[in-house]
């Protein structure tokens, strides 16, 4: 085995080990457009550009730009606020966040290779949320959480120097977890508390083109294809000092494909801007209904019914020498979660993202910082499953992120 094979071995085992114990952050619904800190300081307007290791999600075909072997890890933390205006105690979701990421890519010491492999480790959806067991929320949840961990092989080739295409096999491990009471109907009394752990597995594919029409025009696009998890776990059912039920329990919920644009343009040399879009397809999501024969949970649903939103995002970079570069970014996100099925466990709005950034490179290594601020739109709730949701919500989420990483 190589150096470059061992590097990557390597790096999709520390990705595992940094996977595993992090946690999620709330946005665009559940999903994690945040997979690296050079690209989201762009407010991650990159899908035209995929220059560094973090092409394996933003857009594949950009590992063709990269020479030698390159691994690159890092983390999100995210310190989000979301609260109902004037629902007192129990009402407000401060949770702090970590997701990881972690990329590498090589061209097995062949310079003139027109071919490009990679894998990347990643948390693409994800959410945590956490309210007061005796809140006015404990009749839908009084937490939720959900993590998808992809592992995605990548290869990419180079046609000549304007067309790269390249594509990746997504392998999805996915876990999620709610608890929440119930009222009682047969003793009033009591709630009945329930918690539902489920685990799953599921694949899709990733795949990108770059086509560079000049040294100075670049245009991309990236596809992320649809997937299905079946969950399978156990769901537990207790009244206090009464009962307590344990059964087997599945679930089926699908996760949305999405499709990103992009056009890169460089005014002189050192001045990258660039434009996307990138559309999710949340329509297919409509409810999860929770299968547990033997159980008073056997039937339960949670509506979502969620519609299919954009994210638009510019983006730029200059760089002030061949080490420093500077980065800024916008997007707007638009609202996933209409109000008749709006959860406390994913509280959406159409939301304003500002991002700057630094970066810092040599031959051997590179470093990204950048700092995320999020303000959304007052958003008034009319809830259709559980009225003590309803009224103005206030949304906002400060960032950071750092992505570092290693050349040979």
């Amino acid at each position: 085995m190589n150096k470059h094979t061992r590097a990557l071995v390597g790096a999709a085992a520390l990705a595992m080990v940094l996977s595993a114990p992090s946690l999620e952050l709330f946005a665009l619904g559940f999903r994690n457009p945040d997979q690296g800190a050079a690209a989201t300081a762009q407010g991650n307007a990159f899908v035209a550009q995929a220059d560094d290791p973090t092409a394996i999600y933003y857009n594949p075909a950009g590992l063709t730009q990269i020479h030698g072997t390159e691994i690159a890890n890092g983390g999100d933390f995210s310190f989000p606020d979301a609260r109902l205006k004037g629902g007192g105690p129990g009402t407000e979701m401060t949770k702090w966040s970590l997701t990881p990421h972690l990329y590498g890519t090589t061209d097995f010491g062949i310079p003139k290779s027109p071919w490009r492999f990679g894998i990347g480790v990643n948390v693409p959806f994800g959410s945590e949320a956490a309210y007061s067991q005796n809140g006015p929320f404990r009749y839908t949840l009084t937490s939720a959480s959900l993590r998808v961990i992809n592992i995605q092989p990548t290869v990419a080739y180079k046609f000549n120097d304007q067309f790269s295409l390249g594509a990746g096999l997504n392998v999805y491990d996915v876990s999620t977890g709610l608890n929440g009471h119930r009222a009682t109907p047969f003793m009033p009394a009591n709630d009945t508390r329930f918690h539902f752990d489920g685990n799953g597995l599921a694949e899709g594919a990733t795949a990108g083109l770059l086509w560079k029409i000049t040294p100075r025009n670049t245009v991309g696009i990236a596809y992320h294809s649809p997937f299905t998890v079946n969950y399978h776990g156990t769901v537990d059912v207790k009244v206090p000092g009464v009962l307590r039920q344990e059964n087997v329990a599945t679930a089926s919920m699908p996760f949305p494909q999405t499709v990103a644009w992009g056009y890169a343009f460089r005014p002189i040399p050192q001045w990258k801007l660039e434009a996307d879009m990138e559309w999710t397809n949340w329509k297919p999501l409509r409810e999860l209904t929770l299968q547990a024969p033997g159980s008073q949970a056997d039937g339960s649903k949670v509506p979502f019914n969620w519609t299919d939103s954009f994210l638009y995002e510019v983006g730029t970079q200059y760089d002030l020498n061949k080490r420093w570069k500077l980065r800024a970014g916008y997007i707007f996100s638009e609202n996933s979660t209409p109000g008749k099925t709006f959860s406390p466990a994913t509280p959406d709005s159409d939301r304003h993202v500002f991002n700057v950034g630094f970066g810092y490179s040599t031959k051997r290594m590179f470093v990204d910082v950048l700092y995320q601020y999020t303000v959304a739109a007052d958003r008034t709730v009319n809830n259709d499953v559980n009225p003590a949701v309803d009224g103005t919500w206030l949304i906002n989420n400060n960032a950071v992120m750092m992505t570092s990483g290693l050349r040979f």
